[in-house]
């Protein structure tokens, strides 16, 4: 088949969580078919994958960030310092205006992005994807387009584009668009969301997530026979079995390891820091590295425990980089949402934890999917009480000192969650979406 990959991010400038699409295009590549990649050009330069297709498949447009605009209006409309204290006319210097409302221009840019940013502010990279997929089509036609989301305005750009193309389109959802639970949006504005989902949802040959549980929302909304389930997974090639690194800390200290996102309240490690501290003089032999952007908060909350110590904030790292630090990491940290809203959300940071086979330290809602995954696998503990959490980390603690490592999880933890096993899944579902499975019975 001929297939179009819409990804916003595509390496070498994409952020860890959309590893997955450049995966899949050498999975669909691999596989004999014939892809070409549409993305978004250096959205996030600081985060750099290596990019392990022909350059000539991939096309780079520019994009517009309209989320940016009330912000770019108003630093023109504002005054400089030197305007508002001195009249042109006299040089008499001036008592400065009246501040600004404190919140005020933070309550009208939320108010902005809720009625205007639409699904998201990526929505203005729509007039550069239509032009380049245009151009493109001028010399090449795809038989299906695939869509992955975030950022969700990738799904009505697919539409589209599919519409140009006469083509079929698939979307992916790895994390939710209208039903998303960690929308900060008002209720007014999740309607709107819905109902656009749902108009473009009706046109779209197929649906495609990464969890059981979502999926069951979708085939109850938009019907059983187009969704399907395509979970993450890890690449061998990134994660290969028999690599050995030396431990990040000697044998009477551990490091426990987070790379990505925090969401204070939600996701954040408040219960790891309370375990810490029910360490007592252990306390001190535990090392939390966390890297990534705006970790800001994780300082508030060890300062609170009496942790700050153990803390150290680095970073965000490219993926390679982030490999070798799980590998020599005594366990590493998975912080998800004690929600039951959160029950269906699979993170990939989940398949890296088991392609490292590193001993997994979560929070998170236990009866989830991943809080099952945790459990059912052997990889580690899930739980909410700090008491349960600093119980593991003193058996850490014991077999670093005993043994100088903390031993690699079974190699049976992989079984089944290489992305290449997960994609394999796909292909038949793709080729109803096309058509093809029903041009081969005609053929026969």
């Amino acid at each position: 088949m001929k297939i179009l990959l819409i990804s916003f991010h595509f390496p070498p400038d994409a952020p860890i969580a959309a590893t997955r699409a450049p995966k899949f295009a050498q999975y669909l590549i691999g596989a004999g078919h014939d892809v070409r990649v549409l993305c978004a050009r250096d959205p996030q330069s600081h985060n750099a994958h290596a990019l392990k297709i022909d350059e000539y498949r991939v096309i780079r447009t520019d994009w517009n960030d309209i989320g940016a605009i009330p912000g770019n209006v108003l630093d023109r409309l504002k005054p400089s310092r030197k305007q508002a204290m001195t009249t042109p006319a006299t040089g008499i210097d001036l008592p400065p205006p009246p501040a600004r409302r404190p919140g005020l221009r933070s309550r009208l840019g939320k108010f902005y992005d809720s009625a205007i940013c639409r699904p998201d502010r990526r929505t203005g990279w729509r007039p550069h994807a239509l032009k380049a997929a245009q151009e493109l089509f001028g010399t090449w036609q795809p038989d299906l387009i695939y869509a992955t989301c975030p950022p969700h305005s990738v799904a009505p750009i697919a539409r589209d584009i599919a519409r140009l193309a006469k083509a079929p389109f698939v979307v992916e959802f790895r994390d939710r668009w209208a039903l998303d639970a960690y929308s900060n949006h008002p209720e007014w504005r999740q309607q709107l969301d819905r109902r656009q989902e749902a108009a473009v949802m009706s046109e779209a040959a197929g649906i495609v997530t990464v969890s059981p549980l979502w999926a069951q929302s979708y085939r109850a909304r938009y019907g059983a026979d187009r969704v399907a389930v395509v979970m993450n997974g890890f690449d061998p090639e990134d994660y290969p079995s028999a690599r050995t690194e030396p431990p990040a800390v000697d044998q009477n200290h551990i490091e426990l390891l987070f790379a990505g996102a925090l969401y204070p309240g939600r996701r954040d490690p408040r219960t790891v820091f309370e375990a810490i501290a029910l360490l007592g003089d252990d306390a001190k032999r535990v090392r939390v590295t966390m890297l990534g952007k705006d970790l800001g908060p994780a300082i508030a909350l060890a300062q609170e425990t009496g942790t700050e110590e153990c803390l150290t904030l680095l970073p965000a790292e490219p993926h390679p980089a982030i490999i070798a630090r799980q590998y020599s990491a005594d366990a590493l940290l998975m912080l998800q949402w004690n929600d039951e809203r959160d029950a269906g959300t699979v993170p990939g940071k989940l398949f890296e934890c088991i392609g490292a086979r590193r001993p997994v330290i979560a929070t998170g809602w236990i009866p989830g999917v991943a809080g099952q995954m945790i459990q059912q696998r052997g990889l580690g503990v899930i739980a909410n009480e700090p008491r349960i959490l600093a119980n593991k980390l003193s058996a850490l603690l014991s077999e670093k000192r005993a043994h100088g490592l903390i031993a690699p999880l079974p190699a049976s933890i992989r079984e089944g969650l290489t992305r290449h096993e997960q994609f394999s899944t796909l292909e038949p579902f793709l080729a109803r979406a096309a058509g093809w499975d029903a041009l081969q019975t005609a053929a026969e």
